[in-house]
């Protein structure tokens, strides 16, 4: 047991022949692979290469997505188990050139596999220069609604990227207290949880990560009822089934882009007021008098940066194992 220091390039190269073995193109490998390693290289071990068998997977019935017309305003994508890692990408692609003039695009993805986390879609977004939100609906009930015993909604997760900001602004988060992925992730490490990270099979709160059969929403009421919500809007709208009917591997998206000047900001103007804001951040007064506030992404962004200057990242060992043995046991079926 233990962890293992390897290069980042090996690491990756080795997740994209993995890929590739799967019947990844050369482009989707590189890019599905990037979008786990890049959780793991920001300190979001949680949606790492920890759980990189859920890209693996993704190839197992996977169909090619067809686009809808677009109007300029909306543009529905229907998936066929198509990558959401691709799809949103494209879809976002596709949106970005009329967003001047239309001010709003609205996307909806359907029956599309995951793309492990919202944030990183709205990063893309705001990387190119508009607000970005995605609701990503995950296609089964993981979330107890307050003072049950038994699940009845998705832990669907957002993502808002604010761009012309610096680290870029990304918030990316689940309904839930916390995703599955730490609940694992303690498993695996042999650590006690937070008693309101999730419930037992009868509905009470745990401190024990194997006995946590459903997640706890976070803010109580006020999660479950934002849960419920984007459920709707990123499930149900774009004609995923949901709830008790959730079709488990097939998800839904909406993805809603907006042009920071929609209101009569020019881009400099807008970058000003947001770039001060979050400035101020910095200057609250804390307890810790060694500690500051960030913003969402910040943080994130500053270990992405040590660890791609260090040029190597630290992993669990089982991370390395599960990567090689599936390289083995392709080649020996080849």
């Amino acid at each position: 047991m233990g962890t293992v220091t390897i290069r980042i390039d090996e690491i990756r190269e080795l997740a994209k022949q993995v890929l590739l073995k799967a019947g990844a193109t050369e482009r989707e490998a590189q890019i599905v692979a990037e979008d786990y390693l890049d959780a793991d290289l920001r300190g979001r071990f949680s949606h790492g290469l920890t759980y990189f068998k859920n890209a693996v997977q993704a190839f197992e019935g996977k169909g090619t997505y067809e686009a809808g017309a677009f109007d300029g305003s909306y543009l529905h994508i229907k998936g066929n188990s198509d990558l959401g890692h691709i799809v949103a990408r494209e879809a976002i692609d596709v949106a970005l050139p009329v967003l001047p003039d239309r001010k709003i695009v609205t996307v909806g993805l359907s029956d599309i596999t995951r793309f492990n986390c919202p944030g990183i879609i709205a990063r893309y977004g705001a990387q190119r220069g508009a607000i970005t939100l995605v609701f990503a609906y995950g296609g089964t009930n993981v979330i107890a609604p307050p003072g049950a015993k038994a699940v009845a909604v998705n832990n669907t997760p957002i993502g808002i990227g604010i761009p012309h900001t610096d680290p870029l602004f990304v918030l990316d988060m689940a309904t839930s207290e916390r995703a599955w992925g730490h609940i694992t992730l303690a498993k695996y490490n042999q650590v006690s949880i937070p008693g309101t990270w999730g419930l037992d099979q009868d509905g009470r709160s745990t401190t024990d990560p194997a006995q946590v059969k459903m997640l706890s929403p976070v803010g109580g009421y006020k999660g479950f009822g934002l849960a419920l919500a984007l459920e709707i809007l990123s499930g149900a709208l774009v004609q995923v089934p949901i709830g008790s009917k959730g079709p488990g591997k097939s998800r839904g998206a909406t993805i809603l882009l907006i042009d920071p000047t929609i209101f009569g900001h020019t881009v400099e103007s807008f970058r000003d007021q947001v770039t001060g804001f979050l400035g101020e951040l910095a200057v609250v007064p804390t307890v810790d008098p060694d500690s500051s506030i960030t913003y969402p992404g910040q943080a994130s962004d500053q270990r992405y940066r040590e660890a791609m200057e260090a040029g190597v990242i630290t992993l669990h060992h089982s991370v390395i194992d599960y990567l090689q043995e599936q390289l083995r046991a392709s080649e020996t079926s080849d």
